[in-house]
Formats: C-alpha cells, structure tokens, sequence
C-alpha cells in the first residue's frame, strides 16, 4: 500500500512541476537550440558523432596519460628505494624519461593500451632487476649490465632469492596500476591515415629528445645528483632518470685540448729513469707510417739483458680486511700469515674504483695501468671497449720473451674474458673447462686447487722460460648466505651471518695462500708473488653503517673512499730491498709499475709517466684522486693537480681510442 502511495504521489508532483513556468522555459530553450542551424551542423559533424560515442574512452586516455607515468614513477621508486618526492628539476627528469620511453613504445606498436601495459611491464621488470641486482652486489642496475646476462645466470643459484618491503610494495602498485588499466575503456584510432601521423609524431619527439639529451647539455637543467655511491645516487635521482644518466657515459668524447702536438710535448716531459737514455734524447723525428697514419716515437735504448723473475699475479675475490673501515673484534684471526709477512715483502693499501661487484674494472686498471676515472662512470672496459689488441702488463713481459698465461676458475666467457684476454697479450687460457681437479667450496672453486694449477704451469714450463701468470679466484665470490657452510670467524655476537661467512672464506685464502708461498720458498728460480683484491664485499650494510660511523662525517669523500680498499702483497723468494719499494696507499693502476720495479724490469714511456704522476697523486680511481697530502679531490674541482690529471687523461685516449695517430712508442717495451 506505502509502494502504491508513494507512487502516485510522485507522479502527480512530476504533473505539478511540468505545468511551471521554469519548467516551460527549459523546454522553450531546449527546442530553440536543438532547431539552433549551427547547433544542427555540428550534430552533423563526424567529429561530434566520434565525441557522443567515445567520450568515455577519450576521457579514459586523457587519465590514463597522467595515471600511467605516476603508477611507473612511485613502484619505480619503490625498486630503488628512492625518495617519493623530492627536488623539482629531478622529478620533471624522471617523468620526461617515463614519457619518452611510453611514446617510443606507442611509435613501434601504435596501440594506446598495449603501449600503456607494455610501458608498465618493461619498468616493472627494470625495477625488479634492480632491486635484485642491488640486493646481490651492493650497486644498482646499469645499462651495459645487458651485456652480463650470461655471467649473472651462471651465479644467480648461489644467491638467496629475498624480497623486500619495499620490493613488495613496488609489486601492489604494479599490480594495482595493470587492474586499473584492464577496467578503462580505452580504444585505439581506427582511421590509419591519423594513426600513422600520431606515430610519425612519436618518432619525431623521441628523436629529437634522443638527440638533445646525448648531444648536449641538456641534463645539466635536471640537476642531477652525482655520488659516490651508486645507491644513494640513485635514491636521490629517481630510478629512470639515474638509469638515462647513466647510459650518456656509453659515449665517449675527445677530450678537450686533446691533440698531437700537446701529447708530443708530455712525452718530451716524461723523465726516464737513469737506466735507460733521457726520452728527449731518444726521441727522434716523428714518424708517420702511411698504411696506417699511426704516429710512431723512435725510442732507443742500450740496455743488456738480465736475469729477471718469474711473475704470478692473483687477483683474489673480493680479498679485502675490512679493519682498514675500522677496528672490530673476531673470535679468531681471519688473515694471520698475510699479516705475518714481513721478509722480501712490500704490502699496502689499494684503492680501487669499484665496491661489491664488477670485478673486471678493477682487473683492467690492474693490466692496462688505464685508469677508470677517464672512461664513463661505471661502465665495463672488457665489453665495450677492449675489440683489437691493447697494451697491457702482459704484452709488455710477453716483449721480454716471458711466456704469459691467464687462469680464470669460472666460466670463459664471463665479461668477455674468452675475447679479451688474447688481445691483452696472454698466450693462454685456462678456465674451469680446462683447469685440473678442481674443489669446491660453496658454487664455487676454492683457492687451494686454483693455485695447484699455477703450479702445474710453473712445473711444465721450459728450463729457461720466464713466466708470467695472471690468476682470477672465484672462492670468495658473494652472496654470502649458503647456510649449508659453516663460518669458522665470528664478528660479536654473531649478528652478522653474511660477515662471518664472508671472513670464514677469507680465513681459507689465508690458508691457501701460505700453501702457494711455502711451495715457491723452495723453489730456487726467482719468483714474485703478487695478490690483491679486486673489492670490498658486499656483506651487511648494517655493519659497514657501523664502521663507518666512527668518522665524524660519514658522507665526506675521505670517509666513503674506506669502502673501495683491498690489500696488496708482494712477496719474493729471494732477497731485495723491500723498504725501497714500500708504498703504503697507491691504487691500482700503479701496480703494474711497482712489480716491474721490484722485478727490475724496464718500463715503457706511458708507465715512467704514471711513477711521475704518483709521486704527486698516490691515489686516482674513477670515484676522485687523492693527493701527496693526503687531500681528496673530485675530478671537476680545479686544482693545481689538474694540468697532471688532464696529461694522464690525453694520454689514456691516445692509448686506447685513437686509432689514426696512435704514439705507440709510449706504450711499448723501448727496443
């Protein structure tokens, strides 16, 4: 009965309300605009049909061009563990990024949703990468890590799969974002003609930002933070606009003042040591050979040749002491016959350029004495720049008749190794295809038997063969988290599982190492042993966070270079004057240099200059250069080291970039 009343009563209020005035005024107006002729002409019109029937799908695209790039940005964000909001120039930065990779999608595809989810998917599998790639070396993605695929599937089962809150957050805004998109009502053009010429628009703008953004300044206007350490680099600048940033550092530019006649004259400045004759003397006319428009420096010498020592070099994985932070106690010592050397035995600090990963940078700087403050920031030097032969530690002793050999433990094509290591001058390669009984510790084989096959080399080499060997260990390789090893060093209370298993290993290259020297100590050929290590460890950050807050400012240069220190050992099987050769701090790319002078052989042009420039900047790696003062300086500061940073910068183009006016006396063993 209420339902019929009801009823009735609305339809006599309706009757009411369409006998008032205002209600016969809105039909009046509503009759002249529709009989309006120019309201009639535009019903008419295709493009008023197209709005009454797709407006939902118009409105849906004009959200979805603000929605999509802000779901990007925040799980992007989320990856990194980045700032959610922060400085306006880098903020713009990321979403011009977002738009520009969204409009190259749309240019190859030409469909609005499936660029929309394409967009979606690729980021989300950057970010996930990312948040992976960081979890297990310590620094974030970065474009060329596309060419280490192959190394990271063949490590990837010895990392402990973790996902982290702010790894699951990213994924909910992911997944949420994709929903949101499956529900709007998007359509794309169905006229080609107008589909062809959004698409042609596409390209256009892509193009034109591709070109401003590799070709000039442009990136300056974004502001863009440039760390020390890549993870708050990245946390301060946004994931997309650190990963556009840093894929400007695959060019490689000319350095500016770079030419012939100013490289001629450092040459004629470098002084050569009182064994051999003063280079301005020795060098002649410039000779140009036509075939190859390569510029040649006559260098002459009258030296004899000598007796000279066998030279094994091992590069061990990730060998650091990270007392060199600060101090912190251990139930036992993780390093006691490395620290227990002393006779026939130079050792030190060495600085290098990289922190938890990408070993082979370090490997490079080592060889070539090339130095990574002047290739882009990050990039990796045995992929992307090393295609023709190049000089190096082992094409010099290979020109003093030494037999080289490299040995790496793990897989041949491992950042190009198989390609690169023949062009550096090494006659031979074993690696874990190749070498003999093999152990394993954890994935990985174990210093022990690695060294065993040094000395299978050294036993089936020739009477009076010299020999040069160059070994990469993988034993100490993170992640440090099989459960299935047990750490034999605890740091404190044990808190610190990836510490202990890391210093556990490092204990067993103790061990090993004593195993190699013991064997060499009675052995009456000269020998120099050389070990290294390529970086520290990527272990608890909670435990570098502890180390490092001792210092008074944690984020100052001098405080976060403790984080890129290895030691180094030289040792000898015969008697030398060690104490004339202690260096204490170099890095890395000066130790070529001190091998040879410990082993008394002569050195090329390129490597007198660098002693020269050591004298007054012990330390230069591609995060700053400290110098003899013990003063730390980033490479944009202008200092009165600078002219010394530029010749040594002039001078590394020459030797690996320009191919038409090569000066390649500099760089080879004077004959």
């Amino acid at each position: 009965m209420n339902s019929l009343h009801n009823k009735n009563k609305a339809l006599t209020l309706s009757s009411k309300l369409k006998n008032t005035k205002l209600y016969l005024e809105f039909i009046k107006l509503k009759d002249s605009i529709n009989n309006n002729k120019y309201i009639k002409k535009i019903k008419e019109t295709k493009v008023y049909n197209y709005l009454r029937e797709n407006y939902k799908s118009l409105l849906s695209k004009i959200f979805a061009l603000f929605f999509v790039p802000l779901v990007i940005f925040y799980f992007s964000q989320f990856f990194c563990n980045g700032k959610l909001e922060f400085e306006k120039p880098r903020m713009k930065a990321n979403f011009l990024f977002i738009y520009v990779i969204i409009l190259f999608i749309y240019a190859i595809v030409g469909k609005i949703k499936l660029t929309y989810y394409i967009s979606f998917i690729l980021t989300f599998i950057i970010g996930i990468a990312n948040h992976f790639i960081t979890t297990f070396r310590g620094t974030p993605l970065v474009p060329w890590d596309i060419f280490s695929v192959n190394v990271a599937l063949t490590v990837l089962p010895t990392f402990k799969i973790t996902f982290s809150k702010n790894a699951f957050i990213g994924t909910i805004i992911f997944i949420f974002g994709l929903l949101v998109l499956k529900k709007l009502p998007i359509k794309s053009f169905k006229n080609n003609i107008l589909k062809i010429a959004y698409r042609l628009v596409a390209i256009f703008l892509v193009t034109s930002f591709i070109f401003q953004f590799y070709t000039t300044d442009l990136i300056d206007k974004f502001e863009l933070d440039e760390n020390w350490d890549p993870k708050e680099e990245y946390h301060n600048n946004g994931l997309i606009a650190s990963l556009f940033k840093q894929s400007r550092n695959l060019i490689i530019r000319e350095p500016d003042g770079y030419n012939i006649e100013t490289l001629k004259k450092i040459a004629n400045d470098i002084e050569i040591d009182s064994s051999s004759d003063s280079l301005t003397n020795s060098i002649q006319n410039t000779i140009t050979d036509e075939s190859t428009n390569t510029e040649t420096l006559s260098i002459t010498t009258n030296s004899e040749p000598y007796e000279t020592p066998n030279i094994i070099a091992i590069m061990n994985e990730s060998f650091a002491d990270l007392s060199v932070i600060d101090k912190f106690s251990t139930n036992i010592e993780y390093m006691p016959f490395f620290k227990s050397l002393k006779e026939n035995t130079v050792k030190g600090n060495l600085h290098v350029s990289i922190f938890g990963a990408t070993t082979p940078n370090t490997e490079w700087e080592f060889l070539t004495s090339n130095s990574m403050a002047f290739v882009p920031y990050r990039t990796v030097p045995y992929q992307q720049y090393i295609f023709r032969p190049s000089y190096s530690l082992a094409s010099i002793l290979k020109d003093y008749n030494y037999s080289t050999s490299a040995i790496h433990c793990y897989y041949p094509q491992g950042y190009n190794r198989s390609v690169v290591y023949p062009l550096l001058g090494f006659e031979t390669f074993k690696h874990i295809y190749s070498l003999n009984d093999l152990n394993y510790i954890r994935e990985y084989p174990d210093d022990l038997s690695t060294y065993k096959n040094i000395i299978e080399i050294f036993e089936n080499k020739s009477e009076n063969e010299k020999m040069f060997n160059f070994t990469l260990t993988m034993q100490n390789h993170g992640s440090y988290t099989d459960e299935s090893f047990p750490s034999t060093v605890v740091v404190g209370n044990g808190e610190y599982p990836r510490l202990n298993q890391y210093l556990s290993l490092i204990k067993i290259s103790d061990d090993s190492f004593k195993y190699l020297v013991d064997y060499f100590s009675n052995v009456e050929e000269p020998t120099i042993i050389v070990m290294f290590g390529d970086h520290q460890p990527y272990v608890e950050d909670e435990f570098y966070d502890k180390l490092l807050s001792s210092y008074e400012n944690t984020s100052s240069k001098e405080t976060i270079e403790k984080k890129y220190i290895t030691p180094y050992i030289i040792w000898a099987n015969y008697d030398f004057d060690y104490s004339k050769y202690q260096a204490n701090d170099i890095s890395v790319n000066y130790l070529a240099s001190l091998i040879l002078d410990i082993a008394g052989i002569k050195k090329t042009p390129y490597l007198q200059f660098l002693d020269q420039l050591r004298e007054e900047i012990p330390i230069i790696t591609g995060n700053g250069y400290m110098d003899k003062n013990k003063i730390y300086h980033s490479f944009d500061e202008e200092t009165e080291y600078s002219s010394l940073i530029e010749n040594y910068h002039y001078l590394q183009y020459n030797n690996m970039f320009d191919n038409n006016s090569k000066l390649t006396n500099l760089f080879e063993v004077s004959k």
